[in-house]
């Protein structure tokens, strides 16, 4: 079963400011994708609310990518939600690996634990493409959670 849901700041901060992508930070390219992986219940009424008080401090995640005069990349912080997908998995016995945490995943058996920021819709100024995406995956049969 997969579901997603949505989390936006508890309180607006951002109030549309812009920052200015230059040089390296253009390279919208790359992007990070980690997984951590907890042994026990996540409450999800509580992981929304730390969630929605975390965009307010930081902001900045809650931002899209504007492509002005086809020329400047720009951050404009709009407050817009991000969105978190849901995952009940009943097929995996438990996390298939010995680590709790994995830092940029290549193994072709992570994409399903990832739900990756379109990056080329970024470089495209799409504003409906969220700086963050994150994925939360229930493993049903070990009771672990993996986002």
């Amino acid at each position: 079963m997969t579901s997603t849901f949505v989390i936006s700041p508890s309180t607006p901060t951002g109030n549309n400011r812009r920052i200015e992508l230059v040089g390296m930070d253009q390279w919208t390219i790359a992007r990070i994708d980690n997984v951590f992986v907890y042994p026990s219940e996540i409450n999800l009424d509580r992981l929304k609310k730390a969630l929605n008080r975390t965009l307010s401090v930081w902001a900045f995640v809650t931002g899209r990518v504007l492509l002005e005069n086809e020329q400047h990349c720009i951050i404009e912080i709009c407050d817009n939600p991000i969105p978190v997908a849901f995952v009940v998995n009943n097929d995996l016995k438990e996390w298939p690996l010995n680590s709790d945490v994995i830092v940029e995943v290549t193994n072709s058996l992570f994409p399903m634990f990832i739900d990756g920021v379109q990056v080329m819709n970024l470089c495209k100024s799409s504003t409906d493409e969220p700086l963050v995406r994150l994925k939360l995956t229930h493993i049903l049969q070990s009771d672990e959670w993996a986002l």
